[in-house]
């Protein structure tokens, strides 16, 4: 019976360490529908990084939105 616990035993703590080792790790970046990574873009301002679809440009100078794009952010 001693060796059933054991293994039993050995099997949960497995589980919690496994359990435990993918929810430390980084999620990957989100994926577009065919199968791409989106492209991000630096704001000029304050250095957020925005999807290329949501970036604001003035002449080649990308930002993150209006208020970066302004000053005021």
């Amino acid at each position: 019976m001693g060796v059933v616990r054991f293994f039993l035993l050995l099997g949960v703590v497995f589980w919690v360490a496994r359990f435990l080792w993918r929810w430390l790790q980084p999620t990957p970046p989100p994926m577009r529908a065919d199968g791409s990574a989106h492209a991000l873009s630096r704001c000029s301002r304050c250095g957020t990084l925005t999807p290329q679809e949501l970036v604001v440009w003035q002449g080649d100078r990308p930002y993150c939105g209006l208020a970066c794009r302004d000053g005021g952010g």
